[in-house]
């Protein structure tokens, strides 16, 4: 969603400047400051005024260069006096240390914890230390060097005495830093560099490398949700509340449509059975429909006459068919008028197909279809999800409906970037409920968090985010010419609704939201990797697995973490465990790439320890974040159902 201060600096004629503007006339002041300052310039001036300016600029130096002598020798006598002080252990009360061991337990951090009385001095020394450091150091800059070069921040492995290697961020000039010093949390007792604990927490893991996979592997020690305090409210796992369940989405979509005025809709592809309905679809049709969805158009892949009864009792929800006996025979043939590459140039490269692509085939007519209901039913909005995917939106009112309703006039399409869900136990029952970490897309970060990034993939991951990162959209049903370009994107025709002084022609240019995301629950649950033997591709493509013919099976899947599940899924349950425990499951003894401190070209394992600390660091980075909302929500549903339901028994009760 556009912020509402982005879209007012759009309509200004005269837009405030952006901190980019800031910084260019910061850096084009100091430039012209230095250059009218520096001593060859004062010097042809000097010559300019004749013999008597020379005298002027002679003087002038002869001072400057006393005066800085008179500094270096009083930077020297402090810092040796400082440097002869106690050191910080004599500081603090007998006992206590400086906590700087990033492993530290419970009990140990209690006894490496400074006294107050202590740490006062400790940053009262500091503070004096870093003002004399500022007046002698004649080049100051806004960060220290890196440790690590370029080619180790690419490496994308954890190497011993590392910290944040941002090539040019030392030198780049901050307006805050310029304006009010340097900033630092050092006026905060206890607290310490996050680089350097990392520093210290790469070498510890180093020290603990292992070059086998094997000996790594066994190093892990998932917790169990239980050990987390993440036992679900609903386990997902009973069938006979279903009628009590629809019955509470049907009214829940009554509620939310009387207060609404914009009409958004989402189109998805579902295969669920009647257990699928349950533990998938149902929570996330409750979830949307908070936020706002007046309608779902599903288009139906399954083969589940129970699943398509339970899903046609839910009035807010159209079913589009493709297969017998649920589809008619003109059903069925614009299904394979569309499936032959006639309707969309986007879905001929995946025509004939197998498995993800020909997922993508159905994804596509599913949009088609659904732009056309969509338009007929009056919807303003649709937007394309997966069952596995929900809406995060980032505003005060926690209402899709409202975030688009913020959107220009001008803009088309909305695309919002995905968070990946990160299970930190091996056995979750309910993924909305228990999976609250979530993976940061890049979009959304920092350079020097994006050089993080590149570290602490888990197991032999190519990439931090595992699937997708290119989100997905939401776009304008009545957009002249609106077709999709796959599952992620939609595009369309110029049109004068899109000109604006950035657009003057009306082409169409989709925007990215700096705020509203889709959440991911990819690969939550042990089964999700064991289903992909059975669900994703024919049959000749699971023998090829089980040979190990991995260039086979890839003609199946679009993502490689995909085809390494399915390898992992084809050769049995316990490999599709190990799969799930070492590439999902962020956890005590999780494994990650690192390289020989003495052999840097010599790649090996390291176990994360501390995990509660880490993963403190990683969302103090950036790199992950919780988020409640979802399961907040969802809960506050069942409570609600479960009312429900101990009334209906209570009225079934035979009377005495």
């Amino acid at each position: 969603m556009i912020p509402a201060g982005r879209q007012r600096r759009e309509a200004s004629p005269s837009p405030p400047p952006s901190p980019d503007d800031l910084e260019a006339a910061s850096s084009k002041f100091k430039r012209k400051r230095r250059t009218g300052n520096s001593p060859g310039s004062r010097l042809a001036r000097a010559l300019r005024l004749g013999p008597g300016g020379i005298v002027w600029a002679t003087a002038w130096a002869a001072a400057g260069i006393a005066l800085g002598m008179l500094l270096s020798s009083l930077c020297s006598f402090i810092i040796s006096r400082l440097a002869s002080t106690a050191p910080l252990d004599a500081l603090l009360p007998p006992g206590q240390y400086e906590q700087t061991h990033p492993g530290d337990t419970a009990a140990t951090a209690t006894d490496r914890t400074p006294g107050l009385a202590g740490a006062e001095r400790a940053l009262l020394r500091q503070e004096m230390d870093s003002f004399v450091q500022s007046l002698c150091d004649p080049r100051p800059q806004l960060g220290a060097a890196p440790d690590a070069t370029p080619a180790e921040a690419q490496g994308g492995v954890v190497t011993a005495g590392q910290d944040a290697a941002v090539q040019g961020l030392a030198t780049v000039p901050r307006v805050v830093d310029e304006a009010f010093g340097k900033q630092s949390s050092s006026n905060v007792p206890g607290v310490e560099d996050m680089h350097r604990e990392l520093r210290l927490y790469n070498d510890a893991l180093v020290a603990g490398m292992v070059t086998s996979a094997a000996e790594a592997a066994s190093r892990q020690r998932p917790a169990l949700a239980a050990d987390l305090g993440l036992a679900p409210l609903d386990h997902l796992n009973d069938s006979a509340s279903l009628p009590h369940r629809i019955a509470f989405l049907n009214d829940l979509q009554e509620q939310v449509r009387a207060g609404e005025r914009l009409r958004a809709c989402i189109a998805a592809t579902v295969s669920a059975d009647v257990a699928g309905v349950r533990r998938d679809l149902l929570p996330w049709l409750q979830y949307h429909t908070e936020l706002g969805v007046g309608h779902f158009y599903l288009l139906y892949d399954g083969a589940d006459p129970q699943a398509v009864a339970l899903l046609s009792s839910i009035r807010h929800v159209s079913l589009l068919h493709i297969h017998a006996p649920f589809a008619g025979p003109a059903e069925r043939e614009r299904f394979a008028w569309y499936a032959d590459g006639a309707a969309e140039p986007s879905t001929r490269q995946w025509v004939g197909q197998p498995g993800n692509f020909g997922l993508m085939v159905k994804q596509g007519y599913g949009l088609l279809e659904a732009l056309g209901r969509a338009r007929k039913d009056g919807q303003h909005w649709l937007l394309h999800l997966d069952p596995d995917e929900l809406f995060h939106p980032g505003g005060p009112a926690f209402s899709l409906t409202m975030e688009l309703a913020g959107v220009p006039p001008h803009v088309p399409a909305v695309r919002f970037m995905n968070f990946e869900g990160q299970p930190e136990a091996a056995d979750l029952t309910n993924r909305i409920e228990q999976v609250t970490l979530f993976r940061v897309h890049k979009h959304f970060i920092s350079p020097e968090a994006h050089w993080y990034r590149q570290k602490y993939k888990l197991g032999d991951s190519a990439a931090f985010l595992m699937l997708y990162a290119n989100g997905k959209s939401a776009v304008r049903v009545d957009a002249p010419g609106v077709h999709h370009l796959g599952p992620h994107f939609f595009s369309g025709s110029a049109s004068p609704r899109w000109q604006n002084p950035k657009n003057p022609r009306g082409d169409w240019h989709d925007v990215v939201s700096d705020r509203s995301v889709v959440l991911h629950y990819a690969y939550s649950y042990q089964e999700d990797v064991a289903a992909k033997a059975h669900r994703s591709c024919p049959d000749a493509y699971l023998q090829a697995a089980r040979r190990g013919d991995r260039a086979k099976v890839k003609e199946c899947f679009v993502i490689d973490f995909d085809a390494d599940a399915y390898m992992a899924a084809a050769a049995g349950p316990a490999a599709a465990r190990d799969f799930f425990l070492e590439r999902m499951v962020l956890g005590e003894g999780s494994r990650v790439r690192c390289a020989h401190p003495q052999r840097p070209t010599q790649l090996a394992w390291c176990n994360l320890f501390d995990i509660a600390r880490f993963k403190f660091l990683m969302e103090k980075l950036g790199l992950y974040r919780r988020i409640h909302g979802p399961q907040l929500l969802l809960r506050q549903h069942e409570w609600q159902i479960q009312r429900r339901l101990r009334a209906a028994a209570a009225v079934a009760l035979p009377i005495a």
